[in-house]
């Protein structure tokens, strides 16, 4: 018996240590605003080794309108605060969480367990969806925050159901 509660313990711990991995703190901009969750912060999780910043980017793309608000750049990942609206009557299908991030000559793969809100998947007309994307570096190596100029995002496609035509989703947003 302690035994089997010792493992149940073990894997409570594993299952919340992943869960504070996931942890963001960026502003989506969108009208849900589904900020990243938050957590107190103790002196030691207080350090910044990033910087963050107001992205001010919108661009439309095959009628659905993505806008990125907040960027944070650290030296292990990127997370992107945006929010979309679909100004189509049809549906549209989007998965920017399954795309990537490149700066300079190194590409960071979006993490679709790491971020926060919904901005995966079917968007139907006129709906308005927001949150965060994660993107980590490939293991063992780091962003250099002081030296990067942009970031480019490859997001994917968004589809277009009714007319099966599908644009790609690239944007660059410089690093302020």
């Amino acid at each position: 018996m302690k035994k089997l509660a010792k493992i149940l313990g073990i894997g409570v711990l594993t299952i919340g240590a992943l869960a504070a991995c996931s942890e963001t703190d960026v502003k989506t901009g969108g009208s849900n605003n589904t900020e990243g969750k938050k957590t107190e912060q103790t002196d030691d999780t207080k350090k910044e080794d990033g910087k963050k910043f107001n992205a001010g980017i919108s661009q439309e793309i095959n009628g659905l309108k993505v806008n990125i608000a907040e960027v944070k750049v650290t030296n292990e990942q990127i997370q992107v605060g945006l929010n979309l609206e679909n100004t189509t009557q049809q549906k549209l299908t989007f998965y920017p969480d399954q795309g990537n991030a490149i700066v300079g000559d190194m590409q960071l793969t979006a993490n679709m367990f790491s971020g926060s809100g919904n901005v995966s998947g079917d968007v139907n007309a006129g709906v308005k969806m927001d949150g965060v994307i994660v993107y980590d570096t490939p293991g063992g190596k780091t962003i250099d925050v002081d030296k990067i100029t942009e970031i480019k995002l490859d997001m994917g496609d968004v589809f277009n159901e009714e007319s099966f035509d599908a644009k790609n989703a690239t944007i660059t947003i410089p690093v302020k």
